[in-house]
């Protein structure tokens, strides 16, 4: 779903998944996470119950899979020797998202307000990516009407022309 608008829609830096019934302790931090992405075990690691429920209710910013899916995607993006056209989309937007948002202060105040996006988007760079992601999928329409600026990037950075979006 991520990846339908890129040619190449492979994601290097992800091999497997490795899928718990519930939250489970992370081998990273010894925490317990509903989900994660693990570079070094070039894994994306979810609790099923939490991804299912992130399909299940369509219209609340929350979907595991795809918050998930997004670090990947973000990570494999950035390294230096990656220089596809999905990479290059991704990051020119992404800088763009982050100069709206750092030139433009009152835009971000009435983000972060709006409460349209959920406080932990707001952790870093790459939780707000993931987040704003997960929101484009979840309600478009919203973000459309909201922040039509930052959807349209989010459209561009994922090559998304897509009836309904």
């Amino acid at each position: 779903m991520l990846t339908f608008g890129y040619r190449n829609y492979t994601i290097k830096s992800l091999e497997r998944f490795i899928i718990y019934l519930d939250v489970f302790k992370s081998k990273i931090n010894k925490a317990y996470h509903k989900g994660e992405f693990n570079p070094a075990y070039k894994a994306v690691v979810l609790s099923w119950k939490d991804f299912l429920e992130g399909y299940n209710i369509d219209n609340d910013n929350f979907n595991l899979g795809i918050h998930e899916m997004v670090h990947a995607m973000h990570f494999d993006f950035l390294k230096p020797n990656n220089d596809s056209i999905s990479a290059i989309l991704f990051e020119r937007y992404y800088k763009k998202i982050k100069q709206l948002l750092q030139n433009n202060p009152t835009y971000r105040q009435n983000l972060v307000s709006s409460k349209y996006l959920r406080n932990y988007a707001f952790t870093n760079n790459f939780e707000f990516i993931a987040v704003l992601i997960e929101s484009f999928f979840e309600t478009p329409q919203e973000l459309k009407n909201q922040f039509p600026e930052m959807y349209s990037y989010v459209k561009k950075m994922l090559n998304f022309n897509f009836k309904g979006y």
